[in-house]
């Protein structure tokens, strides 16, 4: 093969695999898309539960700072 051939053998496999890798990442993006819908679907029909328990209380502090007035 000459040197012309090569090259453009060269371009055209690169072409094809960038070609493959864009239409691999446009699948993956649509796939990925379709799951986060199922998934807002799913949470706006299914809320989790949410419960808040108190275990304790802190003292309140009182901080004078030095130089200032307190009105």
């Amino acid at each position: 093969m000459t040197r012309t051939v090569q090259t453009v053998a060269f371009v055209l496999a690169a072409f094809t695999t960038l070609g493959t890798v864009a239409g691999a990442n446009g699948l993956a993006s649509k796939q990925y898309a379709a799951g986060q819908r199922a998934a807002q679907t799913y949470e706006l029909t299914h809320p989790a539960p949410q419960r808040v328990e108190v275990i304790g209380q802190r003292a309140v502090q009182r901080v004078v700072i030095v130089g200032h007035r307190n009105t």
